[in-house]
């Protein structure tokens, strides 16, 4: 059984990794659809691509983020220079790492 934790938002105990049900709603509608910002289907394309070409070289294996390259077959694209800094969805601006290293990309 997951264990209770605090929401960031409300500090309301819930069993969801970060939001309560409430939160994570109203984060959402916040945040808005990928398509709304800007990762609608050109982007999947170019995504899926760069996926599969990392794939046809490297097999299943994450290079790493401030870790060593390992196994994985959850791998996804990622902006190497990000849109809000002028990066655009062109296949040499897309890394491939895997969602746990991506999310530690995205916090740093």
């Amino acid at each position: 059984m997951p264990r209770l934790r605090p929401c960031l938002n409300c500090r309301r105990l819930t069993r969801n990794p970060s939001r309560c049900d409430d939160c994570t709603r109203a984060f959402e509608a916040r945040r808005g659809s990928s398509t709304q910002r800007g990762l609608g289907s050109d982007w999947r394309k170019v995504r899926d691509t760069a996926v599969a070409n990392h794939r046809a070289v490297y097999g299943d294996w994450c290079p790493g983020y401030q870790v060593p390259a390992h196994a994985s077959e959850d791998l996804t694209g990622d902006h190497i220079t990000p849109r809000n800094k002028g990066g655009t969805h062109n296949l040499d601006n897309v890394a491939v790492l895997c969602r746990a290293c991506n999310s530690r990309k995205r916090n740093t």
